[in-house]
Order: C-alpha cells, then sequence, then structure tokens
C-alpha cells in the first residue's frame, strides 16, 4: 500500500501542475489567479474523495491518502506559480515603460552567461546578465547617471564582434531595447513566450560590444577543448555533428543544414542529448567494471557501480548543460544503479515517475518545455509499448525485433506532441531509424570516448575522432537520400489541446485496461479518427483566404477545401519563417496555384516548392532570371485575366504589383454568399499610382491589400473600399485616419496580426480573435 499511495502522490503532483499549466497557459489566467484556482479545486477534489471512496473502495486508499492527494494537488500549484518566471521590478524589460524618442539606444552592462551562437541571418546571439544601464542622446552620449538593473537580455550583435567572448566575460553593449513580438499568425512560433520561459522579457539590437573583464574558469573551456578536436579531426560540419552526437546540440552548434536535414528526416533526438546517451554512457561505464581484470579487485561491485556511475552521470549532465531531458535519463540511471547497489529489482515505470516528480518540484515550469514532454513520453512509450510489440515480433530474430519495436514506440507515443507542436510527421523516419540506430551507436559512444581523450590529449581525441568519419559519413548520405524521397515529411495540420489530451488517454486506454488490450484495433481505430478526422474535415470544407503577418511582406494564403493558392512569397527570410510555418500548421502540402509578385524572388519560390510542390506558378513583374531559375513559371501579364480555379486573377500593371482578384467566385458547390473582390497594390508610386487611374480595368473593390504606403485620395476613391489592410510593419496615423473618415475598416498585420476572411464570418484579426495566453509579462 505505501508503494501505492507514493506512486499516487508524485501522480498527483504532477497532474496538478498540469493542471496549472493548462490554465494559466491556454485559460487566459493570470498566473496566481491560476494556481490559487486550481490548488484549491484540487483540494477539494482530494476532501470529497476522502469523504466517498473510501466507503465505496474498502481496499482502497484511505481516508487520509486521498486527503493527502489532494493537498499534494495544491502544493503543485502554487509551487508552479511561485517558480512562474515573471519580471522583477528592476528587470531590465522595464525602461521600455519609460518614455523616450524614437529609435532611442542604451548602454548596458553585464555578465555574458553562454558562448556565442550564429543566427541564420547571420548575427551573433548572446545570452547577458544584466546590471546597469543607462540611456544614450542621438549623437551617442550617455544621458544621466547608470542605473541598476536585473534579469537577462536576448542580445544580437554583428557575428564578427562575437570573436573573442566566452562566458563570464563583463561586457558593455550598445544597442536598441524591443519589445520581443508574439505570435501573429495562426499557430505559429511565440518568440515573446519562448524568451519569457528562459526568464528573458526584453532583447537588444546591438551594434557594438566591449570586454570589461574576462570571466574566469568554466565548463564551457571543457566543451571547447573537445569541439574544437574533434573539429580538427572530422572538419567543421562533420566535428560539430559528431560533437552534438555526443553532447546535445545545446553543447555545439551544428550547422543549420544539418540541423534542418536531421529533423526533416525524424532524426531530431540523435542531436539532442537524452536518454539514449544516458544508456549508452552507462552500458560503457558499467561494461568496464565488468571486466575479468577489475572484478577480482572490486569487493562490492554494486557499491561501486552506483559511486563511479552516479559521478559519471554528473559530469555528463554538467558538460551538457544540464538540460531537463538529460536530467531526467540520469536520475532513472542512477535509480537502476541503486537498486544493483541493494540487490533490488527496479520498477522502470515507478522509476520514471519518482524521476519526473523530483525534477518538477525542483523546478515546475520545466513541464511546459517541449523537450521534456517528448522525452517522457517517448520514455514511457518505450515502457509500455515495446513489450507487447516484441510478443507480436516474436517471428523475427530478437535482435531485428528489437530494432524494429524500439523506434515504433517511441515514434507512435510522440505522434501527439508532434502534430500539436511541429504539425508534421515523418513518414520514413521509424525505418531510417532501424537502420540508422548501429551507426548512431558507434558515432555517439566514438564521440564520448573522443571527448574524454580531448581533454587530456587534444592531438590524440582528434586523431580518434578521425576514425569516426565513415560512419558519419554513411549517416549524413542516408539523411540527405531520405529527406530527398517524396512525401519524406507530411504537413498533418494543427492540432487542438483537446485532440492531443484525448489521443493519449486513448494510448492509455488501450494499454492498461482490460477492455483496450482485449480491443485494441477498436482503439486504434478511434486513435486514427480522433487525430485525422477533424483535420480532413477542416480540410475539406474549409473555404478562407488569410493575409499573413511577414513584415512589409504582401503574402496571402488563399484555401478553398483542397485548392490552395498562394500569393507572394515575400523574402527569404519571410518564405522560411513565415510561409513555410502556415502552410505546415495548415496541412498543406501541395499548391494549385501560386503567383510571385515583385517582393518574391526564385530562391524564395524554390524553398516553398520543396515543401509544398506547386502544380502552377505565374510572376507578374519584370524579372529575367526568374523564368530561367523556375522553367514552370508563366508570365501573367497585364489586362489579362486568368481563371485559378475557383478564383479570377487580373494583372493590373507590368511595373509593380497590382492585382484583381475575385476569390471564391465560381466552383462546384453553391455558394452561399457572393464573391469578394479584393485589389493588392504594392510598391507603387505617385506615377504608377496616377497611371494606374487610367486602367481600362474598373478598380472598385471590396477589399484594399496595399503595402501602407500612402496612396491618392482620387485612387481610394476610384477603388472604394470597405476593408483595408495593411501589410506593413507601420501604419501612419494620417492614412489610417483617412481611410477611417470614409467609412473603411483599417487593419495592419503587424499591429493587428494576420487577417482572416471567410465568406460567412467576415474578416478577422487574429490577435483580436486568437484565444488569450498568459505570458510571464503579466
Amino acid at each position: 500500500m505505501g508503494m501505492v499511495a507514493g506512486r499516487l502522490g508524485c501522480g498527483a503532483y504532477v497532474a496538478g501542475l498540469f493542471v496549472v499549466s493548462l490554465w494559466v497557459r491556454h485559460g487566459g489566467l493570470g498566473c496566481w489567479v491560476g494556481a490559487g484556482l486550481t490548488g484549491l479545486i484540487l483540494l477539494g477534489l482530494g476532501g470529497l474523495a476522502a469523504l466517498i471512496l473510501p466507503r465505496r473502495w474498502p481496499l482502497g486508499p484511505r481516508a487520509e491518502v486521498w486527503l493527502g492527494l489532494g493537498g499534494l494537488g495544491l502544493v503543485a500549484a502554487l509551487n508552479y506559480g511561485w517558480q512562474y518566471p515573471a519580471p522583477s521590478i528592476l528587470d531590465i524589460s522595464r525602461v521600455l515603460q519609460q518614455e523616450a524618442p524614437t529609435g532611442t539606444q542604451q548602454e548596458v552592462w553585464g555578465r555574458l552567461q553562454e558562448m556565442p551562437r550564429e543566427s541564420r541571418s547571420g548575427k551573433g546571439q548572446l545570452w547577458l546578465q544584466v546590471q546597469q544601464t543607462r540611456r544614450l542622446d542621438q549623437a551617442g552620449q550617455p544621458l544621466g547617471e547608470l542605473l541598476p538593473v536585473e534579469g537577462k537580455l536576448y542580445v544580437t550583435v554583428p557575428w564578427a564582434a562575437t570573436a573573442d567572448l566566452h562566458p563570464g566575460q563583463q561586457l558593455q553593449i550598445r544597442g536598441q531595447l524591443y519589445a520581443p513580438s508574439q505570435a501573429k499568425n495562426p499557430n505559429a512560433f511565440d518568440f515573446q513566450q519562448h524568451l519569457a520561459s528562459r526568464g528573458v522579457y526584453a532583447g537588444l539590437n546591438g551594434q557594438s560590444v566591449v570586454i570589461q573583464g574576462e570571466g574566469g574558469w568554466g565548463l564551457w573551456r571543457l566543451r571547447q577543448r573537445i569541439v574544437q578536436a574533434q573539429a580538427q579531426g572530422l572538419g567543421p560540419e562533420q566535428g560539430a555533428l559528431v560533437s552534438a552526437m555526443a553532447l546535445g546540440r545545446r553543447a555545439v552548434q551544428v550547422p543549420y543544414p544539418i540541423q534542418d536535414a536531421f529533423i526533416q528526416a525524424g532524426l531530431a533526438h540523435t542531436l539532442a542529448a537524452s536518454g539514449f546517451h544516458v544508456s549508452l554512457l552507462l552500458g560503457l561505464v558499467m561494461g568496464i567494471l565488468r571486466w575479468p581484470a577489475l572484478q577480482g579487485r572490486i569487493s562490492q561491485p554494486g557499491v561501486a557501480q552506483l559511486g563511479i556511475g552516479t559521478a559519471v552521470l554528473a559530469g555528463y549532465v554538467l558538460m551538457t548543460g544540464a538540460q531537463p531531458s538529460v536530467m531526467r535519463a540520469a536520475l532513472m540511471g542512477i535509480g537502476v544503479l541503486v537498486g544493483l547497489a541493494l540487490e533490488r529489482r527496479t520498477q522502470p515505470l515507478g522509476c520514471l515517475l519518482v524521476a519526473v516528480t523530483l525534477l518538477l518540484v525542483w523546478n515546475p515550469t520545466w513541464i511546459d518545455d517541449v523537450g521534456f514532454r517528448l522525452s517522457v513520453m517517448a520514455t514511457l512509450g518505450l515502457m509500455v509499448s515495446v513489450p507487447p510489440l516484441m510478443d507480436h515480433l516474436r517471428w523475427l530474430p530478437p535482435t531485428f525485433a528489437t530494432v524494429l519495436a524500439v523506434p515504433l514506440a517511441a515514434y507512435f507515443w510522440t505522434i501527439p506532441l508532434s502534430l500539436y507542436y511541429f504539425n508534421t510527421l515523418t513518414t520514413y523516419s521509424v525505418l531510417l531509424n532501424m537502420v540508422a540506430t548501429p551507426l548512431v551507436t558507434v558515432i555517439s559512444l566514438g564521440g564520448m570516448v573522443s571527448g574524454v581523450v580531448s581533454l587530456v590529449i587534444p592531438a590524440l581525441g582528434a586523431a580518434l575522432a578521425a576514425l569516426l568519419w565513415l560512419p558519419t559519413t554513411v549517416l549524413m548520405a542516408l539523411v540527405n537520400w531520405q529527406i530527398s524521397l517524396p512525401g519524406s515529411t507530411l504537413a498533418m495540420g494543427h492540432i487542438a489541446l483537446w485532440q492531443m489530451l484525448g489521443l493519449y488517454g486513448l494510448y492509455g486506454l488501450g494499454g492498461w485496461t482490460a477492455l483496450g488490450r482485449r480491443r485494441r484495433w477498436l482503439v486504434a481505430l478511434a486513435v486514427l479518427l480522433l487525430a485525422l478526422g477533424p483535420l480532413w474535415y477542416r480540410g475539406a470544407t474549409l473555404t478562407q483566404a488569410t493575409v499573413l503577418a511577414a513584415g512589409n511582406d504582401a503574402v496571402m494564403v488563399v484555401q478553398d477545401r483542397q485548392s490552395t493558392l498562394l500569393i507572394n512569397s515575400g523574402t527569404q527570410s519571410t518564405a522560411f519563417y513565415t510561409v513555410g510555418p502556415f502552410l505546415r500548421q495548415a496541412g498543406i502540402n501541395r499548391l494549385a496555384h501560386a503567383i510571385a509578385g515583385q517582393s518574391s524572388d526564385a530562391e524564395n519560390w524554390q524553398t516553398l516548392r520543396a515543401q509544398a510542390p506547386i502544380q502552377h506558378l505565374y510572376h507578374t513583374h519584370r524579372l529575367s532570371t526568374f523564368s530561367q531559375d523556375l522553367p514552370t513559371a508563366t508570365k501573367l501579364g497585364p489586362h489579362q485575366p486568368l481563371s485559378l480555379g475557383p478564383h479570377r486573377v487580373e494583372s493590373l500593371t507590368d511595373e509593380a504589383t497590382a492585382l484583381k482578384m475575385t476569390l471564391f467566385g465560381a466552383g462546384v458547390r453553391p455558394r452561399t454568399t457572393q464573391p469578394e473582390t479584393w485589389i493588392l497594390l504594392t510598391h507603387l508610386n505617385q506615377s504608377l499610382q496616377r497611371s494606374l487611374l487610367q486602367s481600362t480595368t474598373p478598380l472598385a473593390s471590396d477589399v484594399l491589400w496595399w503595402d501602407g504606403q500612402p496612396l491618392l485620395p482620387e485612387l481610394i476613391a476610384a477603388i472604394h473600399p470597405q476593408v483595408a489592410i495593411a501589410s506593413s510593419r507601420r501604419l501612419e496615423d494620417t492614412v489610417e485616419a483617412a481611410l477611417q473618415a470614409m467609412g473603411v475598416q483599417v487593419w495592419c498585420t503587424e499591429r493587428d496580426g494576420a487577417v482572416v476572411w471567410q465568406p460567412r464570418r467576415g474578416h478577422q484579426a487574429y490577435l483580436a480573435t486568437a484565444a488569450p495566453a498568459s505570458t510571464a509579462l503579466e
């Protein structure tokens, strides 16, 4: 009964954290309001259970146990509220609340916390523990006294300025403070929440860095020694890959093309220090201690394994940066070692539950960490699903059965999280994991051995790393071949939170109940219907046009059932960070039509075509290299109406992007509303605006969609819109006021988020209609 009560206690604590996390992050409740309300509800449920359940379940836990479980739920909720990240009174983000002229710069002093990393845009990324700041005037001269500040700052500087930087240094950085942006498109990456999860509430766009003081010794020196030795033996790219497969990619920066390839192939877990790496390391240590030459000299093997294994695991956790997933695996490894020392059998599920509970007692906000959730669910899947899978694979040799069962179980149990957070499925990842597991094992173990040797003799460590060239080359070739296959990654669309929870509920029903085990085919059918049913229905019935929030780029995605039209791709950054993620969350794997405006280029379209093949691509502007780079692109001449499925598009000029569009004007199904006409105007100077007024095509449109630049009053009068949508970072007050004075409803994508139009609901801005989510700034 004591063991049962302990498991129930751990479960009650974790459940309490999970419930308060849902309420705070998805229910729009403030941190302490959600924590207090959740705690009181759980305590009340515990009291109710104490009154009722002992009478109905005489052999179950006693009343005081149920009451204690409610109390643990209360403790979990209060602990979450206590440690939930929030800026202090002196946090540097408070400086943003002070009135200052636009473009005002700050001078910030602080201590560098981590090694600089290079961003995709080529800038250096720094994490700074700030100490002091002061404002600068327009000439760059200090204004006023130094102000004491606290907290952390996310800093970007020119990459060249990071050459001599390392953790512990005291830095003086000049730049402009800014508030991190929140997600402005449906289910997009929330930069503000990402920084808040690390206790950062402001960013600094730095221009100059001055080293004020050198830092002391740190583990970063050991990591750099390993990384440099392995890069010397294998070259920069393969060396970084081997270092990441030994220490995790938080300890070393892997080139982005390699990261993207491994993620797309479903091998991202090999680049993150995880339970796989911990089990390899622990197995290596225990294998060494079992050598015949050592067994006779160790009087108490179990105690020796516990002491040495714990020390090795602790060192590995520190070397990898104390990530939650690694700490979870290390705690479970220590639990196994304790069982061996006491000569008692360890219960894997109980060990997992205890490890997770201990970590969440230490830092309850780790329950919101995506990597931690994936690690826990993959481990749970291995414990629960591998044994029955092995039973069904008894016709295979044991080694092959294990190689198939392990990746299949981990893949299956992480699907709901993958659909919820990443909106994709890697179709061949199970097969690739089967083939790549021996290579990953050799590379990871070899990287660990090479790393240890590099700490003592770097030249010898580099030589050992060079021996890994062949398996590393083969692994990279397999990954690149796999992602080149058609359909290697499928965009499934974003599932709702209730779907993810329901899927895991069905997993539990099929794994832990007698009815579920007898009717697993029925549970499997329910899983498919729950996961894919709403996504299929939405794709089959959706009629929607979305103007994306993409800075100054005018980009729109028009969805009509399974047919999709994309207008513009924006800059390379927009295509990668905005358009691609939107297509994935919408479950779009193919574009029926696409129109490239003046702000698009061939490289952007090549990037998007690799993700979602385009059946028909048109371009409207004069760009000689465009049709050469994309031979399938067709020039859309001015005043040549074109029917694209249910839509009608006409280019109004050959000098800039000016399109007249009638959306959802034709189709096989009856339309309940009148089609809506749109006009898109970008890069139009006053001369082009005047010439557009002479167009033979009527300009009157329901919606004016433009780049936010001032338009001639007579042009606005000719269009006579009901709605105006500015794809712009900033809309001048005079322009907006003039439109509003004409009775036009005005949206600005950078301010209001993506603008979604549906025939029955009209126009809605994402930031105005998105479900409220609590942030650490509240």
